[in-house]
Order: C-alpha cells, then sequence, then structure tokens
C-alpha cells in the first residue's frame, strides 16, 4: 500500500509517504509558513520514495483540532489531489498522532497528548491501546482552560504519558495530572498519520474530497471526529452491501 500524508495543524509541517512499510518524511518548524511549503515537501518525501502520484491508493491528513488555517491548508491540499486522483483520503486526529508513537513504545500505558490552543486553552486528549493494539479512546479530543481539565480528571486518577506543546503552559500541569513527560513528542507528523490511516483504508474506511473537513473543536461548525468516523463506516457497509 502507497499512502501520502499531510500535517499542518500546529506549527510543525511535515508530509511523509508510506510504501509497503517504510516511512519517508519531511518535517519543519514553520510557523505561519504551511502553505508556501506543503507542495515542495510533498514533491520532496515523494521523489525520495520514488513513486508517482498516480501510485498512491490513498491519502491522509491531520484532520484537527489545531491551528485553524492549518487545518484548512492540509484539508485543501487532500481534497485537491484526491479529487484529481479519485482516491480516498482519512482525516486523522492530530492528537491521536501525538499519542500513536508513545503508545507503540508503550503498549500497556495511557497516553494525554495536549496541545496549546492559545486563548487560555488546550486541545487535549486521552488514549490507550485496545488488547488488539487498536488506539483507544479514554477522554475524547476536546477543548478547555487548564483549570478546567484539571477539575475533570481530578477524580479519576489516571497516571498518564504526557506529549505536546501544551504541557508547557504550567509548570504545575504535570504534578496536577499525573503525567511523566515525553521530552521529543511536541508536534505531530506525518509519518504517523500514514500509519493511522493505513488501517482504516484496510478497512474501506477513506472518504472522497468533498466528504472531509476540519475538525476546529471550538466551533461546532464541522462534524467531530466521532461523527466523520461514523459517517466512513456507514459508507464501508454500503460498499459491502
Amino acid at each position: 500500500m502507497k499512502i501520502l500524508a499531510v500535517d499542518a495543524s500546529t506549527e510543525a509541517c511535515s508530509a511523509a509517504v508510506y510504501v509497503n512499510g517504510e516511512i519517508v518524511e519531511r518535517l519543519t518548524l514553520t510557523p505561519r509558513k504551511h502553505i508556501e511549503l506543503l507542495m515542495p515537501m510533498t514533491k520532496e518525501v515523494m521523489e525520495a520514495a520514488e513513486i508517482e502520484l498516480n501510485e498512491l491508493h490513498g491519502l491522509a491528513f491531520s484532520v484537527g483540532p489545531g491551528s485553524f488555517a492549518g487545518l484548512r491548508i492540509a484539508c485543501g491540499f487532500v481534497q485537491g489531489l484526491g479529487a484529481g486522483l479519485n482516491i480516498p483520503i482519512v482525516p486523522v486526529s492530530t492528537l491521536a498522532a501525538l499519542a500513536y508513537p508513545v503508545l507503540e513504545e508503550h503498549p500497556d500505558a495511557m497516553v494525554m497528548p495536549m496541545l496549546d490552543a492559545k486563548m487560555n486553552e488546550v486541545y487535549w486528549a486521552i488514549y490507550a491501546l485496545d488488547q488488539d493494539g487498536e488506539l483507544m479512546i479514554i477522554e475524547k479530543d476536546q477543548v478547555n482552560s487548564l483549570e478546567e481539565v484539571y477539575a475533570h480528571l481530578a477524580d479519576k486518577q489516571y497516571n498518564v504519558l504526557a506529549v505536546g506543546d501544551g504541557w508547557g503552559l504550567e509548570p504545575e500541569s504535570l504534578t496536577q495530572l499525573n503525567g511523566t513527560l515525553i521530552e521529543d513528542r511536541h508536534y505531530p507528523r506525518a509519518g504517523d498519520i500514514a500509519l493511522l490511516a493505513k488501517k482504516d483504508l484496510e478497512k474501506g474506511l477513506g472518504l472522497y474530497a468533498d466528504q472531509v473537513a476540519p475538525v476546529y473543536l471550538r466551533h461546532n461548525i464541522a462534524m467531530t471526529i466521532e461523527e466523520q468516523k461514523a459517517f466512513r463506516e456507514e459508507k464501508a457497509k454500503g460498499a459491502e452491501a
């Protein structure tokens, strides 16, 4: 299987190609320059992987939460490619993409990705792996002030591995939330988005260009991640019928 994935949801911008078990990826920190770099980075990884666009089986992108502008850029980018190539697209949660590689290394852990959402708020969730090694939602993707996060989790006594730049906003957050910081995991990566998308593409859960939209969380103007997944599952069932 060959998948192109992109991410522009945070200050980092990345593109990656998954080709039969191997990942070719490029990532750079470029605040407000995603629109300029996404196409060149895509061309670079495609050339490095030695494949053409017409060989791709699917596309994937970080659907949100994240920067409003960045989410729109990535969504529009894959919509254009997906429509032209007539191949499926998998929207992947930004927070799930942050959590997944840590869970691969620590399969018995719970991982709490947290990103700076500005306006004194954070995007956050908690993920784990189920007995089949599939990503499992413990706390769904949401946006809150840190005080609201503390209150929400006060009685739950989770011990979590902490990833994302949101953990740097308040020094006491690690103590308040029983977190152990993973130092080198501040931003999502397109390679991890591709790996998560592969699972859905294999199940026939891809969407087409006119069916994907960013998930902002802060404004209820698009389908939530859970709604998009349910939509994809219904689509897959219809294809089997």
